[in-house]
């Protein structure tokens, strides 16, 4: 039986057996086998895009597309539909008068708001198993891609949109973990609560492979474009990103204040942002963290809202 992603038509997850994840060695994994193996053995195939954004994505990427391409194909996921109409009247936007129709959402929106719009709801949908740890992670990845963007405007990175969607799906590899293999993924939790291991670690020594690798993957399969791929796959290791380093490194520091900032499972209120890597990397200042950890907080603190 597939496991289908709520509200989505389409595509589906490949299942994978509950037996045959609860039979693994999650301490000792398989010798000799790659980390492209190891995943396979544990989630099967890569998870594919839903059937009506995989589309919508196509289409915004297209110069020739009109609004009403695109309303017509969000009609046809009323959850999707419902969500454009309530952004585009939230107090985010602005709007100085009711917006009624799709069509007018998205010529006041723009089409870089639809898209990070389809993934946040995409991502949402992986953890839709909600429980406490589905729910912070969540958070984390919302919070994560609100604090690139204030990172991005800092710094004058113009791709604002990019900004957002690589930090929202930084951890779209432990989404996927999550939905596959919930049960050794609260193992790697409480090796981290208990046994005070890095997350990274804790992956390694249940998965033989970690949420980066997976997260990397998934985004290569999905079409993203090189730089957020890169982002995706390297925000914990950003001497590998080469030419694409400078979004990794914003991905790497809106990571860190949102730790700092405890929103999400990871909770490291007394983190010295201004020795983080990535705020040297981008030429960030004491006086320019404080800025954009103020501004930050208060957009997460509380945590970001439901989307």
């Amino acid at each position: 039986m597939e496991n289908k992603m709520p509200g989505e038509a389409g595509k589906a997850f490949p299942s994978v057996s509950g037996d045959s994840v609860s039979r693994q060695n999650a301490s000792s994994p398989a010798p000799g086998l790659s980390p492209a193996e190891r995943i396979a053995g544990v989630i099967g195939d890569l998870p594919a895009m839903p059937h009506i954004a995989a589309q919508l994505l196509d289409k915004l990427s297209c110069e020739d597309t009109s609004p009403r391409e695109i309303t017509q194909l969000i009609t046809k996921d009323q959850a999707l539909a419902a969500k454009v109409l309530k952004l585009a009247n939230s107090p985010f936007y602005g709007a100085s008068r009711s917006i009624a129709t799709l069509n007018d959402a998205l010529l006041f929106m723009g089409f870089d708001s639809i898209r990070s719009l389809i993934m946040t709801t995409v991502l949402k949908s992986m953890y839709s198993k909600v429980g406490l740890a589905e729910k912070l992670f969540w958070e984390h990845s919302v919070g994560c891609g609100l604090a690139a963007r204030k990172i991005a405007d800092e710094v004058r990175y113009l791709r604002r949109d990019e900004a957002y969607l690589a930090g929202l799906m930084h951890d779209v590899g432990k989404a996927a973990l999550f939905w596959h293999a919930p049960g050794l993924m609260r193992e790697v939790i409480r090796d981290v609560l208990n046994d005070g291991l890095d997350f990274l670690e804790a992956e390694q020594r249940r998965f033989g492979f970690t949420h980066a690798q997976i997260g990397g993957a998934v985004a290569h399969t999905w079409c993203f474009v090189a730089s957020i791929e890169r982002a995706i796959a390297d925000h914990h290791q950003t001497e590998r990103s080469g030419s694409t380093l400078e979004l990794t490194h914003l991905v790497s520091a809106a990571d860190s204040i949102c730790h700092k900032l405890s929103v999400g499972p990871i909770k490291k209120p007394d983190m010295d942002l201004n020795e983080v890597a990535s705020m040297k990397a981008l030429g960030l200042t004491p006086d320019r963290v404080a800025k954009i950890l103020e501004a930050s907080a208060k957009t997460l603190t509380p945590a970001p809202a439901d989307i």
